[in-house]
Protein backbone atom coordinates (compact mmCIF):
# COMPACT_ATOMS: atom_id res chain seq x y z
CA UNK A 1 0.00 0.00 0.00
CA UNK A 2 1.16 3.53 -0.77
CA UNK A 3 1.91 5.19 2.62
CA UNK A 4 0.69 8.55 1.31
CA UNK A 5 -2.93 7.42 1.40
CA UNK A 6 -2.65 7.09 5.17
CA UNK A 7 -1.52 10.68 5.68
CA UNK A 8 -4.96 12.35 5.93
CA UNK A 9 -6.13 9.80 8.50
CA UNK A 10 -2.92 10.11 10.45
CA UNK A 11 -2.78 13.87 10.71
CA UNK A 12 -6.34 14.41 11.87
CA UNK A 13 -9.58 15.89 10.70
CA UNK A 14 -8.39 18.75 8.51
CA UNK A 15 -5.46 19.27 6.13
CA UNK A 16 -5.88 23.05 6.02
CA UNK A 17 -5.06 25.22 9.06
CA UNK A 18 -8.07 27.48 8.52
CA UNK A 19 -8.92 27.84 12.20
CA UNK A 20 -5.54 29.17 13.37
CA UNK A 21 -5.51 31.62 10.45
CA UNK A 22 -9.08 32.79 11.12
CA UNK A 23 -8.48 33.19 14.84
CA UNK A 24 -5.21 34.98 14.10
CA UNK A 25 -7.05 37.54 11.95
CA UNK A 26 -9.80 38.06 14.55
CA UNK A 27 -7.47 38.40 17.54
CA UNK A 28 -5.00 40.56 15.60
CA UNK A 29 -7.85 42.93 14.67
CA UNK A 30 -8.81 43.32 18.33
CA UNK A 31 -5.18 43.87 19.34
CA UNK A 32 -4.66 46.40 16.56
CA UNK A 33 -7.67 48.50 17.58
CA UNK A 34 -6.56 48.59 21.22
CA UNK A 35 -2.89 49.21 20.47
CA UNK A 36 -3.72 51.97 18.01
CA UNK A 37 -5.91 53.62 20.64
CA UNK A 38 -2.92 53.61 23.02
CA UNK A 39 -0.39 54.87 20.47
CA UNK A 40 -2.70 57.49 19.00
CA UNK A 41 -4.04 58.51 22.40
CA UNK A 42 -0.51 58.92 23.76
CA UNK A 43 0.46 61.02 20.73
CA UNK A 44 -2.55 63.29 21.27
CA UNK A 45 -1.74 63.63 24.99
CA UNK A 46 1.86 64.53 24.09
CA UNK A 47 0.81 67.16 21.54
CA UNK A 48 -1.57 68.72 24.07
CA UNK A 49 1.19 68.71 26.68
CA UNK A 50 3.22 71.02 24.45
CA UNK A 51 0.76 73.79 25.26
CA UNK A 52 0.82 72.99 28.96
CA UNK A 53 -1.86 70.31 29.07
CA UNK A 54 -5.62 70.36 28.58
CA UNK A 55 -8.69 68.55 29.86
CA UNK A 56 -8.23 66.10 27.00
CA UNK A 57 -4.65 65.22 27.94
CA UNK A 58 -5.60 64.75 31.61
CA UNK A 59 -8.66 62.63 30.89
CA UNK A 60 -7.10 60.40 28.23
CA UNK A 61 -3.93 59.82 30.26
CA UNK A 62 -6.08 58.19 32.95
CA UNK A 63 -7.42 55.62 30.50
CA UNK A 64 -4.25 54.70 28.60
CA UNK A 65 -2.75 52.27 31.19
CA UNK A 66 -5.93 50.19 31.21
CA UNK A 67 -6.20 50.15 27.41
CA UNK A 68 -2.53 49.17 27.12
CA UNK A 69 -3.07 46.27 29.51
CA UNK A 70 -5.93 45.05 27.32
CA UNK A 71 -3.83 45.55 24.17
CA UNK A 72 -0.93 43.51 25.57
CA UNK A 73 -3.19 40.60 26.50
CA UNK A 74 -4.97 40.79 23.13
CA UNK A 75 -1.58 40.69 21.39
CA UNK A 76 -0.61 37.27 22.74
CA UNK A 77 -3.12 35.12 20.75
CA UNK A 78 -2.20 36.43 17.26
CA UNK A 79 1.49 35.84 17.99
CA UNK A 80 0.76 32.30 19.13
CA UNK A 81 -1.36 31.59 16.05
CA UNK A 82 1.37 33.07 13.86
CA UNK A 83 3.90 30.69 15.39
CA UNK A 84 1.50 27.77 15.00
CA UNK A 85 1.12 28.32 11.25
CA UNK A 86 4.33 30.12 10.22
CA UNK A 87 6.61 29.06 13.06
CA UNK A 88 9.52 28.07 10.82
CA UNK A 89 9.59 31.63 9.41
CA UNK A 90 8.67 33.56 12.57
CA UNK A 91 11.32 31.92 14.75
CA UNK A 92 14.07 32.51 12.21
CA UNK A 93 13.31 36.24 11.98
CA UNK A 94 13.32 36.44 15.80
CA UNK A 95 16.77 34.82 15.93
CA UNK A 96 18.22 37.07 13.22
CA UNK A 97 17.20 40.23 15.13
CA UNK A 98 17.37 38.67 18.60
CA UNK A 99 18.98 41.63 20.39
CA UNK A 100 16.44 44.13 19.09
CA UNK A 101 13.56 41.67 19.57
CA UNK A 102 14.41 40.95 23.22
CA UNK A 103 14.75 44.69 23.85
CA UNK A 104 11.05 44.98 22.94
CA UNK A 105 10.22 43.52 26.38
CA UNK A 106 12.20 46.24 28.16
CA UNK A 107 10.61 48.92 25.97
CA UNK A 108 7.13 47.58 26.67
CA UNK A 109 7.65 47.49 30.45
CA UNK A 110 9.16 50.99 30.39
CA UNK A 111 6.31 52.39 28.31
CA UNK A 112 3.70 50.71 30.50
CA UNK A 113 5.29 52.11 33.66
CA UNK A 114 5.61 55.51 32.01
CA UNK A 115 1.86 55.69 31.39
CA UNK A 116 1.14 54.93 35.04
CA UNK A 117 3.80 57.40 36.16
CA UNK A 118 2.35 60.12 33.92
CA UNK A 119 -1.15 59.48 35.24
CA UNK A 120 -0.46 59.29 38.98
CA UNK A 121 2.19 62.04 39.05
CA UNK A 122 0.41 64.30 36.59
CA UNK A 123 0.30 67.40 38.82
CA UNK A 124 3.69 66.86 40.43
CA UNK A 125 5.46 66.38 37.13
CA UNK A 126 4.58 69.82 35.87
CA UNK A 127 4.48 70.78 32.22
CA UNK A 128 8.07 69.84 31.34
CA UNK A 129 7.91 66.58 33.28
CA UNK A 130 4.73 65.53 31.52
CA UNK A 131 6.26 66.30 28.14
CA UNK A 132 9.39 64.28 28.86
CA UNK A 133 7.46 61.34 30.28
CA UNK A 134 5.04 61.12 27.38
CA UNK A 135 7.87 61.59 24.87
CA UNK A 136 9.65 58.61 26.45
CA UNK A 137 6.43 56.54 26.31
CA UNK A 138 5.96 57.39 22.64
CA UNK A 139 9.60 56.53 21.88
CA UNK A 140 9.07 53.11 23.49
CA UNK A 141 5.88 52.47 21.52
CA UNK A 142 7.48 53.57 18.24
CA UNK A 143 10.44 51.28 18.91
CA UNK A 144 8.12 48.32 19.55
CA UNK A 145 6.11 49.03 16.40
CA UNK A 146 9.20 49.41 14.25
CA UNK A 147 10.72 46.18 15.57
CA UNK A 148 7.46 44.34 14.95
CA UNK A 149 7.45 45.64 11.37
CA UNK A 150 11.04 44.45 10.99
CA UNK A 151 10.21 41.00 12.32
CA UNK A 152 7.06 40.56 10.23
CA UNK A 153 8.81 41.61 7.01
CA UNK A 154 12.08 39.79 7.70
CA UNK A 155 10.21 36.49 8.08
CA UNK A 156 8.92 36.95 4.52
CA UNK A 157 12.40 37.16 2.97
CA UNK A 158 14.23 33.84 3.34
CA UNK A 159 16.60 34.97 0.59
CA UNK A 160 18.29 37.39 3.05
CA UNK A 161 18.57 34.91 5.93
CA UNK A 162 22.10 33.77 4.93
CA UNK A 163 23.28 37.12 6.36
CA UNK A 164 23.23 35.23 9.65
CA UNK A 165 26.49 33.51 8.71
CA UNK A 166 28.28 36.87 8.53
CA UNK A 167 26.46 38.35 11.56
CA UNK A 168 25.31 35.60 13.95
CA UNK A 169 24.95 37.93 16.96
CA UNK A 170 21.31 38.97 16.53
CA UNK A 171 21.79 42.43 15.05
CA UNK A 172 20.19 41.86 11.62
CA UNK A 173 17.28 44.12 10.71
CA UNK A 174 15.28 44.35 7.50
CA UNK A 175 16.32 47.93 6.73
CA UNK A 176 17.12 47.19 3.08
CA UNK A 177 13.51 46.22 2.35
CA UNK A 178 11.68 49.07 0.52
CA UNK A 179 8.38 47.77 1.93
CA UNK A 180 9.41 48.24 5.57
CA UNK A 181 9.06 52.01 5.78
CA UNK A 182 5.66 52.54 4.09
CA UNK A 183 4.33 49.51 5.98
CA UNK A 184 5.40 50.98 9.32
CA UNK A 185 4.14 54.47 8.44
CA UNK A 186 0.80 53.04 7.30
CA UNK A 187 0.32 51.38 10.69
CA UNK A 188 1.61 54.38 12.66
CA UNK A 189 -0.63 56.95 10.99
CA UNK A 190 -3.65 54.67 11.28
CA UNK A 191 -2.91 54.65 15.01
CA UNK A 192 -3.26 58.44 15.09
CA UNK A 193 -6.67 58.08 13.43
CA UNK A 194 -7.85 55.45 15.92
CA UNK A 195 -6.45 57.54 18.78
CA UNK A 196 -8.52 60.48 17.58
CA UNK A 197 -11.58 58.26 17.38
CA UNK A 198 -10.88 57.08 20.93
CA UNK A 199 -10.84 60.70 22.14
CA UNK A 200 -14.08 61.40 20.26
CA UNK A 201 -15.77 58.36 21.81
CA UNK A 202 -14.72 59.51 25.28
CA UNK A 203 -16.14 62.95 24.45
CA UNK A 204 -19.38 61.44 23.18
CA UNK A 205 -19.80 59.54 26.42
CA UNK A 206 -19.01 62.66 28.45
CA UNK A 207 -21.22 64.86 26.31
CA UNK A 208 -18.23 67.14 25.65
CA UNK A 209 -18.22 68.63 22.14
CA UNK A 210 -14.62 69.82 22.56
CA UNK A 211 -13.40 66.25 22.90
CA UNK A 212 -15.48 65.19 19.90
CA UNK A 213 -14.25 68.02 17.68
CA UNK A 214 -10.60 67.42 18.56
CA UNK A 215 -10.85 63.66 18.21
CA UNK A 216 -12.61 63.75 14.84
CA UNK A 217 -10.06 66.25 13.49
CA UNK A 218 -7.28 63.79 14.30
CA UNK A 219 -9.36 60.95 12.89
CA UNK A 220 -10.22 62.58 9.54
CA UNK A 221 -6.85 64.22 8.87
CA UNK A 222 -4.84 61.14 9.79
CA UNK A 223 -7.08 58.95 7.62
CA UNK A 224 -6.59 61.35 4.70
CA UNK A 225 -2.80 61.19 5.06
CA UNK A 226 -3.00 57.42 5.47
CA UNK A 227 -4.60 57.06 2.04
CA UNK A 228 -1.29 58.29 0.59
CA UNK A 229 0.68 55.99 2.90
CA UNK A 230 -1.47 53.06 1.76
CA UNK A 231 -0.77 53.82 -1.89
CA UNK A 232 2.97 54.05 -1.13
CA UNK A 233 2.78 50.71 0.68
CA UNK A 234 0.94 49.12 -2.27
CA UNK A 235 3.38 50.25 -4.97
CA UNK A 236 6.37 49.32 -2.78
CA UNK A 237 5.30 45.67 -2.74
CA UNK A 238 7.06 43.28 -5.14
CA UNK A 239 5.28 43.28 -8.47
CA UNK A 240 3.90 39.75 -8.20
CA UNK A 241 2.49 40.55 -4.74
CA UNK A 242 1.04 43.91 -5.79
CA UNK A 243 -0.71 42.35 -8.79
CA UNK A 244 -2.91 40.14 -6.62
CA UNK A 245 -4.75 43.37 -5.73
CA UNK A 246 -5.01 44.33 -9.41
CA UNK A 247 -7.06 41.36 -10.58
CA UNK A 248 -4.49 38.64 -9.97
CA UNK A 249 -6.51 37.30 -7.05
CA UNK A 250 -10.25 37.93 -6.90
CA UNK A 251 -10.48 37.95 -3.10
CA UNK A 252 -7.55 40.35 -2.73
CA UNK A 253 -8.95 42.68 -5.41
CA UNK A 254 -12.42 42.73 -3.85
CA UNK A 255 -10.96 43.39 -0.41
CA UNK A 256 -8.94 46.32 -1.77
CA UNK A 257 -12.10 47.83 -3.28
CA UNK A 258 -14.04 47.24 -0.06
CA UNK A 259 -11.21 48.82 1.91
CA UNK A 260 -11.26 51.93 -0.29
CA UNK A 261 -15.03 52.28 0.12
CA UNK A 262 -14.70 51.90 3.91
CA UNK A 263 -11.91 54.50 3.90
CA UNK A 264 -14.14 57.02 2.15
CA UNK A 265 -16.86 56.22 4.71
CA UNK A 266 -14.34 56.96 7.46
CA UNK A 267 -13.41 60.27 5.84
CA UNK A 268 -17.05 61.28 5.49
CA UNK A 269 -17.76 60.37 9.11
CA UNK A 270 -14.66 62.27 10.24
CA UNK A 271 -15.39 65.50 8.41
CA UNK A 272 -19.07 65.41 9.45
CA UNK A 273 -18.10 64.51 13.04
CA UNK A 274 -20.28 61.41 13.04
CA UNK A 275 -18.53 59.44 15.79
CA UNK A 276 -20.60 56.27 15.63
CA UNK A 277 -20.39 55.91 11.84
CA UNK A 278 -16.66 56.52 12.09
CA UNK A 279 -16.40 53.80 14.73
CA UNK A 280 -18.43 51.34 12.65
CA UNK A 281 -16.32 51.99 9.54
CA UNK A 282 -13.08 51.60 11.51
CA UNK A 283 -14.16 48.37 13.22
CA UNK A 284 -15.16 47.07 9.78
CA UNK A 285 -12.01 48.04 7.92
CA UNK A 286 -9.49 46.66 10.42
CA UNK A 287 -10.32 42.94 9.83
CA UNK A 288 -10.49 43.67 6.09
CA UNK A 289 -6.93 45.00 6.25
CA UNK A 290 -5.90 42.06 8.44
CA UNK A 291 -7.12 39.62 5.78
CA UNK A 292 -5.27 41.59 3.09
CA UNK A 293 -2.14 41.40 5.26
CA UNK A 294 -2.57 37.63 5.45
CA UNK A 295 -2.91 37.37 1.65
CA UNK A 296 0.27 39.41 1.19
CA UNK A 297 2.13 37.10 3.57
CA UNK A 298 0.76 34.07 1.75
CA UNK A 299 1.95 35.38 -1.62
CA UNK A 300 5.40 36.29 -0.30
CA UNK A 301 5.94 32.78 1.07
CA UNK A 302 4.38 30.95 -1.87
CA UNK A 303 7.74 29.71 -3.25
CA UNK A 304 8.60 28.16 0.12
CA UNK A 305 5.34 27.25 1.86
CA UNK A 306 1.61 27.09 1.20
CA UNK A 307 -1.24 26.55 3.60
CA UNK A 308 -2.82 23.98 1.29
CA UNK A 309 0.07 21.61 1.92
CA UNK A 310 0.39 22.32 5.65
CA UNK A 311 -1.21 19.49 7.64
CA UNK A 312 -2.68 20.11 11.08
CA UNK A 313 -3.43 17.59 13.79
CA UNK A 314 -6.97 16.96 14.98
CA UNK A 315 -6.30 17.84 18.63
CA UNK A 316 -9.67 19.30 19.44
CA UNK A 317 -9.45 19.26 23.24
CA UNK A 318 -6.88 22.14 23.41
CA UNK A 319 -8.96 24.07 20.88
CA UNK A 320 -12.14 23.60 22.93
CA UNK A 321 -10.27 24.66 26.08
CA UNK A 322 -9.04 27.76 24.25
CA UNK A 323 -12.55 28.71 23.11
CA UNK A 324 -14.03 28.19 26.59
CA UNK A 325 -11.20 30.22 28.17
CA UNK A 326 -11.63 32.95 25.58
CA UNK A 327 -15.37 33.28 26.26
CA UNK A 328 -14.93 33.15 30.04
CA UNK A 329 -12.07 35.65 29.88
CA UNK A 330 -14.16 37.95 27.70
CA UNK A 331 -16.96 37.99 30.25
CA UNK A 332 -14.45 38.72 33.03
CA UNK A 333 -12.92 41.62 31.09
CA UNK A 334 -16.35 43.11 30.37
CA UNK A 335 -17.31 42.76 34.05
CA UNK A 336 -14.07 44.44 35.20
CA UNK A 337 -14.55 47.29 32.72
CA UNK A 338 -18.08 47.83 34.04
CA UNK A 339 -16.74 48.03 37.59
CA UNK A 340 -14.03 50.46 36.47
CA UNK A 341 -16.51 52.73 34.68
CA UNK A 342 -18.86 52.60 37.66
CA UNK A 343 -16.03 53.60 40.01
CA UNK A 344 -14.98 56.39 37.63
CA UNK A 345 -18.53 57.81 37.56
CA UNK A 346 -18.76 57.76 41.36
Amino acid sequence: MDPSVLVPAAIGISVHPIWPVTLSIITFSVHLLLMNAVFGGAAIVFVHSLSGGTAISRNISKKLPTVLALAINAGVPPLLFLQAVYGQFSYVSSILMAVFWLAVIAALISGYYGLYFHNYRYERLGVSGRRLTMAAVLAAIVYIGFMLSNKMTLMLRPEVWPEYFTDPHGFILNLSDPVLYPRFMHFAISALAVGGLFVALVGKRKGDSGFVDTGMKWFSRSTLVNVLMGLWFLVALPKDVMLIFMGGDMLATVLLCVGLIATFAMLHAGFTKNVYWGTAATVFIVPVMAIMRHLVRQKYLEPYFTLDTAPVSGQWSPFILFVVSLIAGGFCVVYMLKLMLKAERS
